[in-house]
């Protein structure tokens, strides 16, 4: 059970802001729940942000993705409060982090602090709000978490924080999936789709006027979206439930999650849809492997038999964080058994089941490993050399033909092995991974290391794969003219790309002084006022980056400053 959570305890994050949302809690997101709130600031940085409760600040993380500048302030009551996508951190906190990072000569910090260290208060300014790490526009990530178990919680449903809103949440489409499962392994139909509108203020019905057609045995999938008073955005559904007769087989809810059950957001879903969705396509049963976490009530699965002829009437229940509720009722019946879902069993491919490993070769180049636990439900898998003939540009050299493993729309929750056993000329071998193949045959970045003559690299993600030598450093591009004056400026600034296997690190060098950047959008800033660097001189500068493959570049030149 999570902790509950009492609104009496906390005051808003924010000072001088419209009070509006982005994001709610528990939306999903590629291959994860989110996490937190998103408190909007008015579409600009440097909102004063506040602790929420009494203190002190135990964790400070700075990165160039993710929640870029973030602070962690735990609290007597057992909770970490959680604050995101900052521009600053507060004067003392901000020359304590400097003076870690140069003492690491690392730009990128997590530093856990002890309770004496930045004790605050209720109300006490910690740092201004911004953009950084992987965020989309100014705005706030916010979550309370308990602090033993890291559990974050959804404090709108809670009650902690009360947006305006008395708009209930929306069903956009029905899609119906008949089931069969032989040897072990589930076997679905192509979906059957209805649309619906709105017949009342939360009372939706399906176009059609005739009760839905249905197997043996089937689920549904509903896309549904919310939104709030005076806002544009779109959000997710925080319940949802299903009737059948009058009872009630299944229910969804999300109060809160740990982190390694975030990813379940793909069995929640019906992936090949949410994954090309602005809505939320929500299954209405269990896979084989999903944890009940999320289902207070689920009944056969979520599964709904029918009888020839039978018919039975579905209730369908989507309830948002602010208790709005919405329903869609129809009736269904089933079919003749001559038109049900008979499944075409291929007996070549492979049996994987979710709930052992799975180790074979496709050929004496090729092999999978799949843990147990990687998958949601058991599949029967295709694995095989594929006619995609991967193709890149003059930087990148294709070492091996591709190979089909199963396909993309099949989510993961754990990663997989795919190794390559390959004969690659000593000069490439520390430049060699595995690649992905996209269905045009252009490949990218999926790891590994080369080691006597094998490669294994670790994905979350079915496909097509091969190995590539990537032949390319990162390319350094100052924004500063080489040899110019700054005198008049307080920072400059540069951008670290690659092409391939992505940067993996870079350093900076001013004078022979290690020194640290800012972390901005699409760029690294140096900021030469904090560094003490003046005095009318020429100041000579050297950058060093290094890629995913190892290959290293370097960028020397000077400024007068």
């Amino acid at each position: 059970m999570a902790q509950k959570l009492s609104a009496s305890d906390y005051v808003y994050p924010l000072k001088n802001v419209a009070g509006y949302y982005s994001a709610n809690f528990g939306e999903m997101r590629p291959n994860h729940f989110h996490a937190g709130t998103d408190f909007k600031t008015d579409g600009v940085e440097g909102k004063s942000v506040v602790s929420v409760a009494d203190g002190y600040i135990s964790r400070i993380s700075l990165s160039p993705s993710g929640y870029g500048l973030a602070l962690y302030v735990s609290h007597p009551n057992g909770m970490t409060s959680v604050y995101g996508h900052l521009s600053r951190f507060r004067k003392d906190i901000h020359e304590f982090v400097l003076s870690e990072r140069r003492r690491r000569k690392r730009s990128s910090v997590d530093i856990y602090c002890d309770k004496d260290r930045f004790p605050v208060k209720q109300g006490e300014e910690i740092a201004l709000s911004g953009n950084t790490g992987s965020s989309m526009g100014p705005h706030l990530h916010f979550e309370l978490r308990e602090s033993q178990s890291q559990k974050t919680l959804n404090i709108i449903a809670q009650g902690v924080i009360t947006p305006k809103d008395d708009i209930s949440p929306y069903f956009m489409k029905l899609h119906y999936f008949e089931v069969d499962t032989i040897g072990g392994i589930p076997y679905h139909s192509d979906r059957t789709t209805m649309r619906v509108y709105k017949s009342s203020n939360n009372t939706y019905k399906l176009e059609q006027k005739t009760p839905v057609k249905v197997g043996r045995k089937g689920y549904f999938v509903v896309e549904t979206s919310d939104r709030k008073n005076d806002c544009a955005n779109t959000y997710g559904v925080y319940n949802l439930k299903l009737e059948l007769d009058g009872k009630r087989i299944f229910e969804y809810r999300n109060d809160g999650f740990t982190f390694d059950l975030s990813r379940y957001c793909n069995a929640v879903s019906y992936y090949p849809i949410q994954r090309n969705s602005r809505n939320e396509a929500m299954r209405t049963a269990l896979m084989q492997g999903t944890p009940k976490l999320f289902f207070p009530t689920v009944v056969n699965q979520g599964i709904i038999t029918t009888q020839e002829g039978e018919q039975r009437e579905v209730t369908l229940q989507a309830t948002d964080d602010c208790k709005n509720t919405s329903t869609l009722s129809f009736s269904i019946v089933g079919k003749p058994n001559e038109e049900c879902f008979k499944p075409q069993v291929d007996e070549s491919l492979r049996k994987v089941y979710y709930n052992h490993d799975f180790a074979e070769k496709v050929d004496d180049t090729m092999s999978v490993i799949i843990p147990k636990g990687a998958l949601y439900e058991s599949i029967a898998m295709k694995m095989c050399a594929s006619e995609i003939t991967p193709k890149a540009d003059s930087t990148i050299k294709i070492l091996s033909p591709a190979y089909l493993v199963h396909d993309d729309n099949t989510p993961l929750q754990k990663s997989i092995g795919i190794v390559f056993t390959h004969n690659v000329e000593k000069n490439l071998q520390r430049q060699t991974v595995v690649a992905r193949v996209n269905p045009n045959g252009w490949v990218s970045y999926v790891g590994g290391t080369y080691r006597y003559n094998r490669i294994a690299a670790r994905t979350t993600v079915f496909g097509t794969f091969c190995l590539v030598a990537d032949l390319a450093a990162p390319v350094i591009s100052p924004s500063f003219k080489d040899g110019g004056d700054y005198r008049s400026s307080d920072k400059i600034s540069f951008r670290v790309w690659d092409n391939f296997s992505g940067v993996a690190s870079y350093d900076v060098w001013i004078d022979g002084e290690w020194t640290p950047v800012e972390f901005a959008r699409n760029r690294s800033v140096i900021n030469l006022k904090a560094e003490g660097i003046k005095g009318g001189k020429n100041h000579k500068i050297m950058i060093k980056a290094k890629d995913s493959c190892g290959n290293i570049a370097s960028w020397e030149g000077s400024f007068i400053k």
